[in-house]
């Protein structure tokens, strides 16, 4: 029988390669065992494959290698080896298998020229990536190549599914992110269905401009993630009669338009929902109430209404906060939650700001980043509105980013209603400098035992900042600096 797919030719890389490695696929696998195999490396079949213990080096063409890494050559025998044979082949199928499914796809089928027993040996991994980088060159190619090889892209994927033959229990990923876009993601859907992916990822550009997901993939009794991320010119629909994911625990959805009655046959036909993203997404609900959601991701997104989150469950939230458009109650169990406060040119009552302090109340983690206009009269409201919330008796951790000045202005405001508050952290990035920093009072906010400043370095000057500190907060212990790789 033919083998049902030839191997793909490898791509060209950046760094050079030499003649005995252009052919190589390589793997590194580790053991808690020490009598077992520490390094693997599969060769073309022209060379049999190496058995490799610990310390040692790869000479497969010249000879053999001992545990101390020393050739010894090898001995002359009646009749000639087989390709492929080694102490590789005689590892069971299931370990074999198990090997294949740390690679790609692409990497999996091109094992099968290493042995007979190989040959079909890639149609039992569990799991599917598909990278386009992986099958183009490096370096800038013209419309008609990049063309070219979208051709051999779709025709490997199709012809993969075709020929797999068990489910996807370590779950399918495509990701196609390139300026020409392809059409027939859509066409793969139901196959990759019908191998039951425990987790499924689509990460793709498309030139279609209304897009409509099939129903078929809001009806799985299998899958437990789910992540898509299709990037449209007018966004993602959703066709579907009934939404039937009982075992999913994570939604991401990026360019997807969200209109009230899809939110709600999401949530009523996702019971174990834990993980909710949107991301670019369009929303056009008022309020989403839920009680298993975990974490909630809300960024970059089109809003156009005011929406309320009522989530007692949640325990991590991330937000980005649009005045007069987002607000939270009822979060009683929130222990982490990252705010990014972009302040605009409308004008926020005190009840605006109130209503997000209030949500935040009970949290022992915040991250507040600042960006915006008008961001001074901004924090003067948010002061006024502090007045009117409870303490933030739980909160442990502080951390604030924004420019110099706002940043330490909104720091002598927040710190008074935490009294608890043991870290205090600044990530820093921008040049400041103490002459136009307008100097007030100092704040008694009890002991704060350690601050950190988090910058690259380029702005690692950050005197002008700890004087600031020093300024305006009584009782600051450790001050340590932190410089981030960039």
């Amino acid at each position: 029988m033919s083998d049902p797919i030839t191997p793909l030719p490898r791509t060209r890389s950046r760094n050079k390669q030499t003649e005995s490695s252009k052919n190589c696929i390589n793997f590194t696998l580790s053991f808690k065992s020490s009598s077992n195999f520490e390094s693997l490396r599969c060769h073309h079949p022209r060379v049999s494959p190496s058995f490799l213990q610990e310390g040692s080096i790869v000479c497969a063409k010249e000879g053999s290698i001992n545990k101390q890494g020393s050739m010894r050559g090898r001995k002359k025998r009646g009749r000639k080896r087989k390709t492929g044979e080694g102490l590789i082949n005689q590892l069971s199928e299931s370990i074999l298998i198990e090997i294949l499914s740390f690679l790609s796809t692409k990497d999996a089928v091109n094992t099968c020229v290493l042995a007979k027993s190989w040959r079909k040996l890639w149609t039992y991994v569990p799991s599917l990536s598909f990278n386009f980088d992986d099958f183009i060159p490096q370096g800038d190619l013209g419309y008609v190549e990049v063309q070219d090889y979208s051709e051999i892209f779709e025709n490997f994927i199709t012809s993969v599914l075709k020929f797999h033959r068990v489910s996807l229990s370590h779950g399918f990923r495509l990701v196609w992110l390139c300026d020409q876009a392809i059409d027939t993601c859509l066409d793969w859907i139901p196959s990759v269905i019908n191998l039951k992916p425990r987790v499924l990822s689509l990460k793709v550009n498309t030139s279609l401009h209304n897009l409509i997901l099939p129903g078929c993939l809001f009806n799985c009794h299998f899958i437990e993630e789910l992540e898509i991320k299709i990037f449209t010119s007018n966004g993602v629909l959703f066709d579907y009669e009934s939404i039937k994911l009982p075992l999913l625990k994570k939604l991401h959805l990026s360019y997807v338009r969200i209109d009230s009655y899809v939110l709600a046959d999401l949530l009523s036909g996702c019971p174990k929902l834990e993980e909710l993203e949107f991301e670019l997404c369009n929303l056009r609900f008022s309020e989403l109430s839920s009680g298993t959601l975990k974490r909630l991701t809300v960024c970059d997104c089109n809003i156009k209404t005011q929406i309320c989150f009522s989530i007692p469950s949640l325990l991590d939230l991330r937000v980005d906060y649009l005045e007069n458009k987002v607000s939270f109650k009822g979060m009683r169990s929130l222990v982490r939650a990252f705010v990014d406060f972009n302040a605009g040119n409308s004008k926020s009552s005190n009840d605006t700001h109130s209503k997000l302090l209030r949500g935040l109340a009970n949290v022992a983690t915040l991250d507040f980043k600042l960006n915006g206009y008008n961001l001074a009269d901004k924090l003067i409201t948010l002061q006024h509105a502090l007045e009117h919330c409870p303490t933030f008796n739980n909160l442990q951790t502080f951390t604030v980013a924004g420019p110099f000045i706002h940043v330490v202005h909104l720091i002598t405001r927040f710190i008074q209603h935490m009294p608890n508050l043991q870290k205090l952290i600044v990530n820093h990035d921008e040049n400041s400098s103490s002459n136009k920093f307008h100097r007030y009072g100092s704040v008694d906010c009890g002991h704060i035992p350690l601050v950190e400043i988090k910058c690259k370095k380029q702005y690692s000057d950050v005197t002008p900042l700890v004087e600031a500190l020093r300024a305006h907060v009584k009782n600051i212990g450790e001050i340590r600096m932190v410089i981030l790789k960039d």
